[in-house]
């Protein structure tokens, strides 16, 4: 089941991080421009809360007096939004402006001595109003006063909403104005995979192509990297798997032969030839199929349990020419396959080498940088220069006095080729070396 697009799923999550975060900036922008204007405002109720006080005085007893009174205009008409009021500690008016008219500020609850305190409280036209205040002792005063300013914050909050939304409008002119410089984002990074789906599809169509390696941007690089060595092992395979099927007609051509002559023949024996011979057909067929199946790169195979029953049976195997196999059994290693390939491909190079040896036959194996080197020699003859390639074909015997198909080193090859190793043949003066490079674990 699909999940939608790559470049939808790309621009939905880049259209609301855009939304989310213009939310988060318009409230930000909002709360700070409000903090400030609210700053400025408590500012001005301070330079007005020292003016008040410099109008006041105490008398001889102790009393509030007046020296004169404010003269800004905003104090004097009645109800203008701008108040001031002096309480003493019960709460009683001692002087106020002439805008509060006959109404009174509510006094504030538990003020204590020390800086002016803001807030916000309910004004005479029930509007919301700014208030601060402060308790203070004038010198020869009886008893602290509590000293209020106000004003209304009306158009504090009116500039707060229409900056808010002035801010909204702006972000969502952004918003459009990133959201298409994302879509042509996320089209231009896209366009990478998009090549390599066209490509793919040259592949699907049956085109032999590969994909590029070289114009490609650094992250996407690696995928054409790894689909190139995906499609370089499905080939490998194909080729593995027919000439496994060539394989298998040439093993069953002789058996078939033999059944052909002995169905012409006086038929004295025919039952042991039926036996023998579909026995060996049989034999055959279940080892040409296994040969014929795709290289498992994600098994993990033991380099040293594989090499030491090897050449033990191989000792068993040619114990009457006296050879001997010399491996070594704690040898590190792992290869990255399949063990009946492992198998497979030491069997025939160990029973090659056992064919032609004199006296030994040696196995050693060398890991190095991801890869594994295992080289198989014997002291025997050894081959010529210019068959050395040759004896690589299928089905080629430089002796035909020798048991065998010929096939034995085609099929390390294919499948050394299979993992995307190589089997390599030298001369060692004396013997032959058979060297295959195979990937580690």
């Amino acid at each position: 089941m699909t999940t939608g697009s790559l470049r939808t799923r790309l621009l939905v999550a880049g259209g609301l991080g855009l939304v989310l975060v213009s939310a988060l900036a318009t409230w930000w922008l909002g709360a700070m421009f409000e903090r400030s204007a609210r700053t400025a405002m408590d500012e001005r109720l301070g330079n007005d809360l020292i003016a008040v006080l410099a109008l006041a005085e105490s008398d001889a007893n102790g009393q509030l007096q007046w020296r004169d009174t404010l003269a800004d205009e905003r104090y004097r008409r009645v109800f203008s939004g701008d108040y001031w009021q002096v309480l003493d500690q019960q709460g009683r008016a001692l002087g106020q402006s002439r805008s509060l008219w006959d109404d009174a500020l509510a006094a504030p609850t538990a003020l204590q001595p020390g800086p002016a305190k803001a807030f916000d409280a309910p004004g005479p036209l029930q509007q919301s109003l700014r208030v601060l205040a402060q308790q203070v002792t004038l010198p020869r005063a009886a008893a602290p006063v509590i000293v209020m300013v106000a004003t209304d914050r009306s158009p504090l909050d009116a500039q707060v909403a229409s900056f808010r939304q002035r801010t909204a409008l702006a972000l969502a002119v952004l918003i459009a104005v990133w959201f298409g410089v994302l879509v042509t984002q996320v089209h231009y990074g896209l366009r990478p995979l998009a090549e390599l789906g066209r490509i793919a599809g040259q592949v699907r169509n049956g085109e032999n192509v590969r994909f590029p390696q070289q114009g490609l941007v650094k992250e996407v690089a690696p995928l054409a990297v790894q689909l190139n060595a995906l499609l370089d092992h499905h080939q490998r395979m194909v080729v593995r798997a027919r000439r496994s099927a060539e394989d298998l007609a040439h093993a069953l051509k002789t058996p078939l032969t033999v059944l052909t002559t002995e169905a012409e023949g006086d038929g004295s024996d025919w039952r042991q030839t039926l036996r023998s011979e579909t026995a060996r057909m049989q034999a055959s067929i279940d080892r040409y199929l296994a040969a014929g199946l795709g290289a498992d790169s994600q098994q993990r195979t033991p380099v040293a349990p594989v090499v030491s029953a090897l050449c033990g049976l191989m000792q068993r195997v040619h114990a009457a020419r006296g050879l001997r196999f010399t491996c070594d059994s704690d040898t590190a290693g792992v290869f990255a396959g399949a063990r009946e390939d492992l198998e497979e491909m030491l069997g025939n190079l160990l029973d090659n080498a056992g064919k032609w040896a004199s006296h030994a036959v040696r196995v050693e194996v060398a890991p190095r940088e991801g890869q594994l080197r295992i080289t198989v020699s014997d002291d025997g003859p050894g081959l010529p220069a210019e068959q050395l390639q040759r004896v690589l074909e299928r089905g080629v015997r430089l002796d035909e006095r020798a048991a065998g198909s010929g096939l034995g080193l085609s099929i390390v090859a294919d499948i050394a080729e299979s993992y995307g190793g190589t089997l390599v043949l030298a001369n060692a003066a004396p013997g032959l070396e058979a060297t295959v490079t195979l990937p580690a674990g």
